[in-house]
């Protein structure tokens, strides 16, 4: 039974940050079909991103750079693959 959870919360987790990396693409390209997929995406992950970029805010690479670089969907997901992901596998062996 614990085997299975594992399973579940392994597939969950990986999920999660795939979701994640697609979101992150997704902003930057912007295809034009994808849309509500994009609006979708940044809805779900707004609400784990939010506290994140309280403390870390987006910076420019130079005064004159077009846009910033936002490094709250890295930040989470580096937290979620190194830290939340191991912790939990390691409760549910």
């Amino acid at each position: 039974m614990i085997s299975l959870l594992r399973g579940l919360v392994d597939v969950a987790i990986k999920l999660f940050a795939l979701g994640l990396f697609a979101a992150m693409l997704l902003e930057w390209f912007a295809p034009p079909g994808l849309q509500r997929v994009t609006a979708a995406l940044k809805a779900f992950y707004e609400r784990f991103l939010a506290p994140i970029r309280r403390h870390v805010r987006p910076f420019r690479l130079s005064r004159s750079a077009p846009a910033a670089i936002d490094p709250a969907p890295w930040i989470l997901l580096l937290l979620v693959w190194w830290i939340v992901h191991p912790f939990l596998m390691w409760v549910l062996s």
